[in-house]
């Protein structure tokens, strides 16, 4: 895969971020119950922080996305962390819907992030040889 094809991939990921973080945002109630169901939205303060808390850091991690999609060989420890990231969301949602704390449409989304890590690893794997100072860095 080209330079080219992996900087749209990552603008592709700060794309799919955007969306997920923007959207609940701006209509927090209603992307709370689409994910974890009608019967578990309180309105409570603290419900709301976390849950907006959790939609900041996706959103930064697009932005993230974005700066690596600018310059592929730079940023590396973003694309690490949001492997990790990814993955880590995937066995949290994975686990919620299984034990009925989550909808289908949550699992279905973290399937998504799993596709995600999916890519972000066969990039990190592709590039390796192209690192100049440290794979982290790139």
């Amino acid at each position: 895969m080209s330079d080219k094809s992996f900087s749209r991939m990552f603008l592709l990921a700060a794309l799919w971020n955007f969306a997920a973080s923007v959207g609940g945002l701006l209509s927090y109630e209603t992307q709370f119950k689409l994910i974890f169901g009608e019967e578990a939205f309180t309105g409570d303060f603290h419900q709301a922080l976390l849950y907006r808390g959790f939609l900041l850091s996706v959103l930064l991690f697009g932005v993230g996305y974005y700066l690596v999609s600018r310059d592929t060989s730079q940023n590396r420890g973003i694309v690490w962390l949001g492997a990790v990231g990814k993955v880590l969301v995937f066995l949290f949602f994975t686990d919620a819907f299984l034990e009925g704390h989550a909808t289908a449409a949550a699992w279905g989304v973290s399937i998504g992030d799993f596709l995600w890590t999916l890519l972000f690893v066969w990039f990190l794997y592709q590039t390796k040889d192209d690192v100049r100072i440290s794979n982290l860095v790139g």
